[in-house]
């Protein structure tokens, strides 16, 4: 396994992990509205997010050290945002709303799809 899959694999497994520790709060207070519904994201402000994320991804020197600054950025946009259903559902929004950032994006983070990030 080379360093950059071994690193790659290292960080997912530290984001999964903030990710899951995140989800296990005993807050007795109800979820906010748009976290809650779950795909109430607006194409347009996940895109102009996307857009405003271009320069700092830029700035990581790998297309590793990209994916996983973009996966813990993302997961707490969507946090204020609401979620989407899953990476096909993100895909197929910005493909209608930004398909230039969306593939920018991808290629800044070498992979095809949010589906596969």
């Amino acid at each position: 396994m080379t360093f950059h899959r071994r690193l790659a694999a290292f960080l997912t497994l530290i984001i999964s992990t903030a990710v899951v520790t995140g989800c296990s709060s005993t807050d007795t207070d109800p979820p906010s509205a748009a976290p809650a519904a779950g795909g109430s994201y607006s194409a347009k402000d996940v895109c102009a997010y996307l857009k405003g994320e271009i320069p700092a991804l830029k700035e990581v020197g790998s297309p590793v050290g990209r994916h996983a600054n973009l996966a813990g950025k993302l997961a707490t946009f969507f946090e204020s945002h609401g979620k989407p259903e899953n990476g096909a559902a993100l895909d197929a929004a910005t493909k209608a709303e930004c398909p230039a950032v969306r593939t920018e994006v991808l290629t800044l983070i070498d992979v095809d799809s949010f589906s596969s990030f």
